[in-house]
């Protein structure tokens, strides 16, 4: 019997080898063949990777945000231009990297652009399904350069970045970074229970010139709130106004929902914040956030808290939102915390004149 195991083994090997050196990750075993890894993704898929990898290709803004956090030497070029607010909070070196602008799912637009680059990999964060599986796929058979796919799920955060650091040969830096996840999510899941009972906070998302786009419930864009107790205002079926996925809305659907908070963001090219604007508008006056005095400005230097992209420097929002809607459940030290993230996240020691910056706009008043 155990002759037979041995023997199934060494074909299921040299079948492996011949398909392309396919070892394992997830299981916290690696079999190394032909001098290269195997690994297996958050997908399930057995992936070939070299055994540095030096350079790899982000296929959107969110992986872009990741691997700058992991290792900003690791990273190809940025998925789109910074403006200048956000662009400060990054590491000199890392400022001019190229832009290499971002892969729609499901399109292989970029893929002869990403074939020159010669990246060791591509790195995929996205909803686990079949469709991103086979897109994943066939982006990899197009440029022979591997693919790892992680999965973008809030909670997922951490089994995400331990992920990665073994597919980069970063696991002790990915380990805090993953400890960081837990602890977040952790204190968001262990008092959900003080939460029983209350009704939620409303929250309206305000994004474009005007604050008239916004994200449904249920939109990835705008999960904190939910994930923090809070309701989204926003029903779900709204017509989005294009590829952005922003929805628009009239001032008179947003005096009818009458949410009690405001979170105000801006993403596009040429946008500034519409805070001043509502803040000064007599027609917003009469929703209790802005009566109230309830409504905050997005930190997005150097990436956006909240959204745009939804990536992983969403864990300083979900502290920062939690502690916004239940300031007696959910403490959040606003300089103490933000500095240790930017320290932990981004390599950067924020100094007193831009945590004044940070905080200018999104703390109580």
């Amino acid at each position: 019997m155990r002759f037979g195991r041995i023997i199934i083994a060494v074909l299921f090997l040299v079948t492996l080898a011949g398909c392309g050196k396919e070892a394992y990750i997830g299981s916290g075993n690696e079999v190394e063949l032909n001098g290269g890894r195997v690994i297996t993704d958050m997908a399930g898929r057995n992936v070939v990777l070299s055994q540095q990898i030096k350079k790899v290709y982000p296929t959107s803004p969110v992986e872009a945000v990741m691997l700058y956090t992991i290792d900003p030497e690791l990273l190809a070029g940025w998925s789109y231009h910074m403006a200048s607010d956000q662009s400060g909070y990054i590491l000199p070196p890392y400022r001019k990297l190229p832009v290499l602008g971002w892969i729609e799912r499901g399109s292989t637009g970029n893929v002869e652009e990403i074939i020159k680059m010669k990246p060791d990999m591509i790195l995929m964060v996205t909803v686990i399904n079949s469709q991103n599986r086979k897109y994943a796929d066939e982006l990899q058979s197009l440029t022979k350069i591997p693919v790892v796919m992680l999965d973008q799920e809030i909670t997922k955060m951490e089994q995400s970045y331990l992920v990665a650091g073994k597919a980069l040969n970063h696991e002790a830096r990915t380990a805090e970074l993953a400890a960081y996840c837990r602890e977040t999510i952790g204190m968001i899941e262990e008092k959900r229970v003080a939460l029983a009972g209350r009704n939620p906070v409303t929250v309206y998302y305000a994004e474009g010139r005007g604050g008239l786009e916004t994200e449904p419930r249920g939109s990835w864009h705008a999960e904190i709130i939910d994930f923090v107790g809070g309701l989204n205002v926003a029903d779900p079926g709204l017509p989005s106004s294009g590829t952005i996925g922003r929805s628009p809305v009239s001032l008179e659907q947003v005096l009818a929902w009458n949410p009690e908070v405001v979170l105000i963001d801006y993403f596009r090219d040429g946008e500034s914040s519409s805070y001043p604007a509502i803040m000064g508008d007599k027609s917003w006056q009469d929703i209790r956030a802005v009566r109230d005095r309830k409504i905050y400005e997005i930190p997005t230097g150097p990436f956006n808290w909240f959204d745009r992209p939804p990536a992983v420097s969403r864990l300083i929002g979900i502290r920062w939102v939690a502690n916004l809607l239940y300031p007696d459940v959910y403490t959040f030290e606003f300089r103490e915390e933000v500095k240790r993230f930017y320290s932990l996240f981004y390599h950067y020691q924020l100094s007193e004149d831009e945590l004044d910056e940070l905080a200018k706009r999104s703390q109580r008043q």
